[in-house]
């Protein structure tokens, strides 16, 4: 398959800003180099949506000085590439990397050497966004850390990775569904779990809303957009059991008062909403 390298030159300030608006129109993640300027990259397929994704990008890299965010030249460049550039990309920016307490995300392809305790999760993302390294990825890890009792259930909604099912498996949840719309990502999930040897607990699915789920869990994790959290908070709230928890992620803090809204709007409440960066993530519980 044809891949097409999108680089984007920016500034730190606008770094994560603009890694957002990648993989909200389909990039499966970015990786981040120097510092003056700094360059984003994705990769997106070449087909028929390519064109529109692409103005998609340039438009909201356009809009983010109106949320005072100085872009810099903010030119987009773009080059095809085939798979083995992608690969080589990811292995040369994606490294062992500890979050919370005692989770460590370990790329496929390097040794790390295990401290006691360590609850490590052996990851290649292949072309799903997902690698532990985005302020999103980490701010929901950390709440799952704190929340995450042997036993409970959980969903993932856009599981991307499969990063957050798999932590829930080390945590010694008993039964996780995963989905994500994204063919590509659903395999990547699925190859994932295999390597963390936790298929026992772990099914991924191509699914786009969790309606499909037929039951109701004690957690869901929802690490998306804001816009996709707010289109599926009744569907989200369904899913829960009355006093389950939501873990919502993906949320530029502009954002974060709508979102929190449109969850009180289905019998949420809010409980806590740490930052990080230009990132929120919201935890809720359902009321009833």
């Amino acid at each position: 398959m044809k891949w097409a390298e999108i680089r984007v030159d920016t500034t730190i300030q606008a770094a994560d800003a603009v890694s957002d608006a990648m993989t909200e129109n389909g990039c499966g993640g970015t990786s981040v180099e120097g510092d003056s300027p700094v360059i984003v990259k994705c990769y997106l397929p070449v087909d028929d949506r390519l064109e529109e994704r692409l103005l998609s990008v340039k438009e909201a890299i356009a809009r983010l000085p109106e949320f005072g965010l100085e872009v810099g030249t903010g030119e987009v460049t773009v080059r095809h590439a085939e798979d083995q550039d992608w690969a080589e990309t990811w292995k040369e920016h994606f490294h062992p990397i500890r979050i919370g307490e005692r989770f460590v995300i370990k790329p496929s392809w390097e040794a790390y050497e295990a401290e006691p305790g360590d609850r490590v999760i052996e990851l290649d993302p292949g072309m799903a966004f997902g690698t532990g390294y985005h302020p999103t990825t980490q701010l929901v890890l950390k709440l799952m850390e704190k929340r995450v009792k042997p036993g409970m259930t959980m969903v993932d909604f856009g599981t991307g990775s499969g990063i957050l099912a798999i932590a829930a498996a080390r945590m010694k949840a008993s039964v996780v569904v995963a989905f994500d719309m994204d063919e590509v990502a659903v395999q990547a999930a699925r190859e994932n779990v295999v390597t963390n040897d936790v298929q026992e607990i772990v099914e991924v699915h191509r699914a786009e809303n969790p309606k499909f789920v037929g039951m109701q869990v004690d957690l869901v994790t929802a690490n998306i957009i804001a816009d996709v959290i707010m289109a599926h908070a009744e569907s989200l709230a369904n899913a829960l059991r009355v006093g389950g928890t939501l873990i919502a992620s993906g949320i530029i803090k502009e954002r974060q008062l709508e979102v929190e809204q449109s969850l009180r709007n289905v019998n949420f409440d809010i409980v806590e909403t740490p930052t990080d960066g230009e990132w929120v993530a919201i935890l809720a519980k359902r009321a009833r």
